[in-house]
């Protein structure tokens, strides 16, 4: 689920003209579907290696893309970019994708979400550790609130070392999707989100063809079910996704995009219970609550300090948030 994080989503305004009527139903679909990936990870594990996700959901992605190439709405990748855009596919696609379905082995689908929700964290620390970023006081209170609560996710994620183990993993996902946005960023003010999330995919899905050959053996062993949930990933997840969160982009202000990545836990979780009865504990839940509040009280002080770029300025915020819906 192909993302920015919040701490620079809400940083600018869109400056095209906007539509008065907030587009709640895109913006609820987008949720819903990014949500259901945790689920769909879940059901799909017992019969799939997280490997085997990995290259099939990468790989439904680049199929997908393909004809966007053919039509030329992919232009040609620099070569001057391509070893960031390598870095980027291996963190980003690669990396985060297979820590994640690792995790989910052992912690449910809606803590997933919420450790994933934590992300933006560690944004902030990679820009403090390499960019010299300084985010204040406010910022590092919502900075250290949301490390609070994703450490609250984890230890109370289950009683088991397995459990433990599965909800560190996930929250290595997160820092490894932070270090990808950070080495998206730049490449947003000369690509689309559709070409770094179409060239990122091509980068990360080299590693993966080396376990191409066990996964078709999983594919014939597969109950039809699971094999379907890894189809969703791909369909639903990605294309269905980008499509509403395209929309959504189109009708409304970076502030309220940016607030369906608030709402992606929340229909993780009830995804999870509808589907698979799941319900966390109420420690994990009041975690994940905390990692949400302190994500929104670091990125309230960055709206409110970074300046808004220039009309027609290359990095525009329709390409910043349009590789927030890279990853999911």
């Amino acid at each position: 689920m192909t993302a920015q994080s919040l701490t620079e989503l809400v940083v600018f305004s869109m400056t095209a003209a906007q539509r008065a009527a907030t587009p709640w139903l895109p913006m609820a679909a987008t949720a819903a579907l990014w949500g259901s990936a945790f689920t769909a990870i879940r059901v799909a594990l017992p019969d799939y290696s997280p490997t085997t996700i990995a290259l099939l959901r990468i790989s439904i992605t680049v199929v997908l893309l393909l004809p966007c190439l053919a039509l030329k709405r992919i232009g040609r990748l620099e070569r001057g970019d391509v070893l960031r855009m390598a870095a980027f596919g291996l963190t980003g696609m690669t990396a985060y994708q297979v820590l994640l379905c690792a995790g989910e082995e052992s912690v449910e689908a809606g803590t997933a979400a919420m450790l994933i929700a934590a992300s933006p964290v560690f944004t902030t620390v990679l820009g403090m550790a390499f960019l010299g970023d300084r985010p204040g006081r406010r910022g590092l209170a919502g900075l250290g609130l949301a490390l609070c609560g994703a450490l609250l996710v984890a230890v109370t994620s289950g009683s088991g070392s397995g459990s433990l183990m599965g909800a560190l993993m996930v929250l290595l996902a997160a820092a490894t999707q932070a270090t990808s946005f950070a080495l998206q960023k730049p490449l947003l003010k000369k690509y689309s989100g559709a070409e770094c999330v179409f060239y990122g995919s091509l980068f990360g899905l080299v590693p993966l063809l080396a376990t191409a050959p066990g996964a078709v053996g999983e594919i014939a062993a597969a109950d039809t079910h699971r094999t379907l949930a890894v189809l969703w990933l791909g369909l639903g997840c990605t294309a269905m996704a980008f499509w509403t969160w395209s929309r959504t982009l189109r009708a409304t202000t970076a502030s309220t995009a940016s607030l369906v990545l608030y709402a992606v836990p929340v229909a993780a979780l009830a995804v999870d219970a509808a589907f698979l009865g799941n319900v966390p504990a109420l420690s994990a839940v009041l975690g994940g609550l905390l990692v949400l509040a302190g994500v929104a009280v670091a990125s309230v002080r960055r709206a409110a300090s970074a300046p808004r770029p220039a009309a027609g300025a290359s990095g525009t915020p329709e390409r910043e948030l349009a590789g927030a819906g890279s990853r999911k």
